[in-house]
């Protein structure tokens, strides 16, 4: 089974804001958590509104341009935010993610296993006895985006 998605966790609250001003399903996790997935109708609105020339260059993470960089830092005022891009099928494939706080990026994007386990560890996520991160915000239910 393979699990491919692109999002955005936050506190439940900045999470719900985003997710009212640009119009998406935000899906609640525990431990007052809460994503969006950056789909691409999110990924071409923000595009669209930032229409900020693409510069960097972070090979693991495919949708994470100048403009949705910039639409990171803004909504990291109100809490951290993590950004993460999960692309597996069969056991095997890729992670990778980057977190932003106070209008800027926290650590710089990484990859590898375990990757979105650290950096939902430095999100704040306590993880659940015999559970990772991962599983204790029940991320294992959205394996995909649709």
């Amino acid at each position: 089974m393979g699990h491919m998605i692109r999002a955005i966790i936050g506190k439940d609250h900045v999470i719900r804001s985003i997710a009212e001003c640009w119009l998406v399903e935000m899906i609640k996790l525990p431990q007052e958590f809460a994503l969006v997935f950056l789909n691409d109708n999110l990924f071409d609105d923000i595009e669209e509104l930032y229409d900020l020339q693409n510069t960097c260059d972070y090979p693991h993470l495919n949708y994470l341009t100048d403009s949705v960089i910039e639409f990171l830092k803004v909504n990291s005022f109100k809490c951290q935010l993590l950004y993460m891009e999960t692309d597996y099928f069969g056991g095997y494939g890729t992670q990778a993610g980057v977190i932003f706080e106070n209008g800027d990026i926290k650590c710089e994007p990484m990859h590898g296993d375990g990757t979105v386990n650290h950096l939902l560890r430095l999100l704040g996520v306590r993880k659940q006895l015999l559970k990772d991160e991962f599983d204790t915000l029940e991320l294992y239910k959205y394996r995909r985006m649709d």
